[in-house]
This record gives C-alpha cells, structure tokens and sequence, in this order.
C-alpha cells in the first residue's frame, strides 16, 4: 500500500479540483460538500490501512462513504431522522445531469442540490481513481484523475490572476509530495532518483507553465474574457417562442387600455425607465434577439464593459395586468427574490419567468457618471449585437444616414446629435389611430415620408440610423416611470406608459438610454443627478452634427504592450518569459557543460591528482543517480551503495578505479601515467554502465546540480 503522504498528496489534488469551481458557485459553496468527500476517501484508506483484509472491499467503501457524504451534505432535504431515503437515491440520479443545469444557469449560481451535486461527485471518482492508481502505477499517474476534474472546471470558467497562481501552487506542492522518495532505507534511497528529484520537477512544472502561459496568452491576449463552456452550452439551448412585447406595445397604447394598471413598484431611489426586453437583431421585419437566457444564480455582476462605479439599488414590484413571462426589470439586474426559477438574458438585462409572481424583489446596479464624461465618450463597437444586421434597408434610408451626421464618426456626442436630428425632423403621434409596426415598410414611411410615428417608430428608426452611422445601437421596450407615487408611497404603472427606445453603447459606460421621441420624461420633473439629468446636460453641450470635431486618434505608446496588468500591478510578461527562457536554457545546457569542463579539468592533473579526479568523477556520477555518497566512504563502499543503480559493467569499472586508487595512494610510490588512465577507464565503464538507466533518470543526472557544492572535488 502506498505511504500515508502520498494519499494525502491524492486526496488533496482531488480536494483543490473541486474548489477550482469555485467562480462557479463560490468556494463557501462547495467547502464543506469537497471537504467531507475527501475526508471519508482518507479515512477509508487509513482504516484499510491499520485492517489490511479491508483492502479488496476499499473501492466499493469509498464509493459508499463518499455517496453518503454527498447526500448528508448537499441532499440533507431529502434524508429523513438523517438517514439516506429514495427520493436521496432518485436526487443522486438527477445529479448526473446537474452539470448541464449548472451551463444553463448565471454564474455564480445558487448552490441548489439540482445544479451543485455534479462536483462533489466528480471530486469522489477522482479520490477513488487517484487512490487506486497509487498503489498500481508510478505516482503522478494518481494525480491524473484530479487533473482532469481541475480541467473540467476550466473549460466552465477559467481560473484568472491570483487563484490561478496559487492553484498552480498548490498543484506543484502536490507533485512534489507525490515524487518525495521515502526516505525508509539505504536501499531505498540507491533506488530513488535523488531527493533532487522534486525540486527538479516543480522546476520543470513552473517553467512549462510560464512558456504555456506566453504562449496562451498570444493566442488569447488579456483583457478578453476567459473561454467559458457556458456560452456553447446555452447558445445550443432552444429557447420556447414567446410573445415580444414590441409587438403588445400598440394595443397597451390603445385609448380603451391605456388606463389599466399593469404593475406597481415601491423603492427608495429614483427610476426613469422599467425595461421588459432588449432586441437587437434585425432582418428587415422583426426585431429579435438570439441571445441566451439563463437562470438567475445567486447574484450577476456587471460585465466587464461596465469601468465605472455602480450604486446598488432595490425594488418592490408587484404585478397587475402584466401575466408574463416578462418581468419589468432594469439594465443591470444583480438578484431576483420571490419568483420561481427567473430567467437573464444578460446582455440586454431582460428579466423572464415562467411562473409570473404576484410579487418580487429585484435588485440592481445602476452606474455613477456625469455629463462631461458621458459626452466625451466613444462608442463601444465591441458590444454584442450593437452593430448587428440590418436586413436590405432602403436606399433612400441609407442616404438619410449619412446626411444626418454629414458623416462624422462615431461617438457619443453623434449619438446625442442623432437624437437631436430625429427630435427636429419627426413629429410624434398622438392622435387615434396610432401608427403601429416596425419593419422597413413603416418605417420608410415614418424617415423617408415623414408619417408622424410612436416611440416604437422612433426607436426603431433612430437604431436603423445609428447602425448605418456606425453607433453601436439596440431597441428596448418597457414603461415609463409615473411623474408621482399614488397615496399609498407606490407607483403604478399603466399600459398608457407603454415605450420603446434606443440605447448606445458607451465605451466604459456600458448602454445607455435615449430618447428622440421625447416620451420618456415628458411631464416629468428632472431629479438632479438621474440619469435622464446627466443626459439632459450632454445634450445642452453638444452642438450641431456638422460642428462636431472628429476625436484625434492617440498614437500608440511605446510598450504599452509589453506588459499586462495583474490586480492593478503591470506584469512584464515579455520580460518574465524571456528571463525564465534564459534561466531555463541556463539550467538545460550550463549545467552539462560545467559538468564537462569540470571532467576535463580534472583528467587534466598529473599523478595522484588525477587518479583523485578519477574518484571524484566516479563518485559524483553516481550521486547524481541517487546513490548516498559521504565523505569517508571507499570506492569499494561506493560500489556497495550503487548496487541497485549499477549494472555488471560499471561495477567492474568501479573495480578497476579502486585498484589506481590502492596504487596511487597506498604503494608508496608515484602514481605513473599507466596508472591514471586506467582509472579513467575505469570511470569510462561507470559512465557506459550508467546508460543502461532509464531516459529519465539519465537526464535527471546530468541536471543535477548537488556535486556542485560538494566540500569534497
């Protein structure tokens, strides 16, 4: 049975496995349910350990404790008086395909069994894999299955900065327990490759994983998001067809219903829009959006898009006339409680529920900026679905475009002086019937003709034109919030609020809403600070499209690439990749190198000199082997020692090398030429003795650097 340290060695690189899921579900998540599973794997082993006729039984014990971990764990709701039932059993089943849930889901995702249960699963294959493997095979086979545990974990999303580094630690910590020899014997220790041997390793670990990590990162430069099997998995999911509230929006506005009350809300901030949807794919007739949904997880962040300070603010909304599934929601939505299973789309923010709740609470971030740095933006042409198609727009569309901008390049202050344009030029509809539809057909009449339109023609427009200027654009339907909150401290909102808009990307920023119908804070007190005030100010300091200046271009600064920032500090990576380069090319070939020259000179000395060189060649060729060297052995102790690293060859070459030695030393007369020859002969035959070794243990040897520092040469 394998030593107690490399169990150990096993059950944490299994251990480490799981909690690499940690940017999954969060490591609080999957501590105590990784934890108990490996403890259960260890102490199996030990128990098999003290009563060795347990040993045949040790895989099934383990795949039973280790069951029982998980269910006592993660499926306690299913135990009765805490013993395992059949719907624990049933549960064990369903987490075979939690995996699939878990890509379905926003991440960090809640630690419901129905999602987490894969991991601590996949954590007890790999402790009774490694477990098993340890005592079959060389040692770092066993940690193989963590290894491919820890791979699974980052094709689901990759570990970055200081997680990844000290898991790449504590992976190296593992493979130097697993190589350690044990130090139990002489024997034992002629048979090991040297306690070198570790350090050798991590050595090679930490340089292949810095030249990989160059070369990954010039594939996939930094500041792109890490792969994610998430979007592959969700990408493929077939979403049901529902009905887009684009096209409910003119019956809401219709006379007979735009009275009814269709949700109210309660918060202690200020909010200006309540979003539904946000579509940004457009084929000439609908406007879609094939962007993923995904079930809520415990909390979703802002993306990365979004570099400035965000406040976080909550809500209360209950619902009316609204029967779902969509629920009014916010850009950027972080929690959703108090409805059942609620779905994200999280690039549009769009909210969904397959059950609508009469209730819910949602909270959100909401970002920080003001009005100079909005209107000295750019644009963010980067954003997903921002520049997306736009089908066969008319002719007579696409001149509009550019005569609308006098073809000025794309930022934020174009967006705002498109807004301004559309302000100017089009009329809003207010008078039954409404004008309805989005397509090219109406809209052409509404640019083109100049037919007065609704926000739906106006957003719709406005995002036609933008795309063809360049402004990266979507359309987006929700309500208007009320001017005033009923008696009671709630607003409602009625289907006469019924709206759509634009929104732009901004570089930095994230989307921000428009409005060049002029329907969202119509009748509305501007609250200094909101986000329709900060607007309101750009909008007073954007002159006309023809005045705007294009923004120069910044000339590249001189290696700015060079480096890579790391949790705020610039990383080097050119530089740290050419020193371990240099470093490792130093170790490769220096150090056989020295050890030539080291042999030449020794060969060089005369007389008895030259017989000690011989020794000390001898010697320091099979320490490098493993064999345990002091300072007053013999060469006849010598050949003792490397009994189990010698063949019949080199032990015939020690031999020959102790008998020069007798006579150099020992005669009593000098040591003539003949006899220096002969005991480099005799090291000739160590050396081709030597090679009958394994590969590994040959370039071992010759990377070794102990005889360095020896105090005997």
């Amino acid at each position: 049975m394998s030593t107690r340290r490399r169990t150990i060695a096993v059950v944490i690189a299994a251990l480490l496995a799981g909690l690499c899921f940690g940017p999954v579900f969060s490591l609080s998540a999957l501590v105590l349910s990784v934890g108990v599973v490996c403890l259960v794997a260890y102490t199996v082993t030990e128990l098999c350990r003290y009563w060795p006729s347990l040993v045949p039984w040790r895989p099934l014990l383990i795949i039973a404790g280790g069951l029982l971990a998980v269910i006592e764990t993660v499926l306690q709701a299913t135990t009765m008086a805490g013993l395992p039932t059949a719907e624990s059993i049933r549960a064990l089943g369903r987490g075979l395909t939690s995996w699939q849930l878990t890509l379905e889901s926003t991440w960090p995702a809640r630690p419901d069994p129905d999602l987490v249960l894969f991991i601590p699963l996949l954590v007890l294959l790999a402790c009774l894999l490694g477990i098993e493997l340890l005592d079959r095979l060389p040692p770092l086979v066993a940690v193989l299955p963590a290894l491919a545990v820890v791979g699974v974990s980052q094709v689901y999303l990759a570990l970055t900065g200081l997680t990844a580094v000290l898991a790449a630690l504590g992976y190296g910590a593992v493979v130097a327990a697993l190589l350690a020899p044990d130090m139990t014997s002489r024997a034992e220790r002629a048979r090991r490759t040297g306690t070198l041997t570790p350090l050798v390793a991590a050595a090679v670990l930490t340089v292949v994983a810095i030249v990989g990590g160059f070369v990954v990162s010039t594939i996939d430069p930094a500041g792109q998001s890490p792969y994610t099997l998430q979007k592959t998995q969700s990408v493929a999911a077939v979403g049901t067809r529902l009905t887009s509230p684009l096209d409910e929006l003119g019956g809401r506005l219709d006379p007979r219903n735009k009275n009814t009350v269709v949700f109210r809300y309660q918060t202690p901030g200020q909010v200006d829009r309540w979003r539904q949807v946000a579509l940004d794919d457009f084929d000439g007739a609908n406007w879609t959006t094939s962007h993923p949904f995904l079930r809520l997880g415990s909390e979703l962040t802002p993306g990365s898009d979004v570099r400035v300070p965000v406040t976080t603010q909550h809500a209360q909304v209950e619902l009316k006339g609204l029967t779902g599934p969509w629920l009014p929601g916010q850009l950027l939505p972080l929690a959703v409680s108090g409805a059942v299973e609620p779905q994200v789309e999280p690039i549009g923010g769009t909210l969904l529920a397959p059950e609508a709740p009469d209730k819910y609470e949602l909270t959100w971030s909401k970002p920080t900026v003001d009005a100079k740095l909005l209107l000295h933006s750019g644009v963010d042409t980067e954003a997903p679905g921002g520049l997306g198609d736009l089908g066969a727009a008319p002719n007579e569309v696409t001149d509009l475009a550019g005569d609308a901008l006098a073809d000025r390049r794309a930022t934020f202050a174009t967006a705002l002086a498109l807004e301004s344009y559309m302000r100017k030029r089009y009329k809003l509809a207010v008078s039954p019937p409404l004008p309805t539809g989005h397509s090219w057909p109406q809209l052409r009449r509404f640019l083109v003709d100049g037919q007065p339109g609704t926000s739906e023609q106006f957003a719709a427009g406005y995002v036609a034109l933008a795309r063809l200027n360049g402004i990266p654009a979507r359309l987006v339907v929700g309500f208007r919030a009320p001017a005033k909150p009923d008696a009671d401290g709630w607003y409602s909102v009625r289907n006469g609020d019924a709206l759509a808009w634009p929104e732009v990307a901004v570089e930095g920023v994230g989307w921000w809403p428009l409005d060049p119908a002029g329907e969202a804070e119509a009748g509305k007190p501007v609250v200094p600070g909101s986000a329709a005030d900060v607007t309101d100010q750009a909008r007073a300091e954007v002159p006309p499209a023809n005045e705007i200046e294009d923004p120069e271009v910044a000339p590249p600064v001189a290696g700015q690439d060079s480096g890579r920032a790391w949790g705020g500090v610039d990383i080097p990576v050119l530089w740290v990749f050419v020193g371990s380069a240099a470093l490792l090319s130093l170790w490769l070939f220096g150090v056989p190198l020295l050890k030539t020259v080291r042999a030449f000179r020794r060969r060089r000395r005369t007389g008895s000199a030259a017989v000690v060189g011989a020794w000390a060649e001898a010697r320091d060729r099979l320490r490098a082997h493993g064999v345990a060297v002091s300072s007053g052995m013999t060469v006849r102790d010598l050949a003792v020692a490397a009994a189990d690293v010698t063949d019949d060859r080199a032990r015939a070459g020690l031999g020959t090398v102790a008998r020069s030695v007798d006579t150099a030393l020992w005669s009593g007369a000098p040591a003539s030429r003949e006899v220096s020859r002969e005991a480099w002969a005799g090291v000739r035959e160590v050396r081709r003795g030597l090679r009958s070794r394994p590969w590994i243990d040959r370039l071992l040897a010759a990377l070794e650097l102990r005889s360095f520092f020896s105090s005997y040469k």
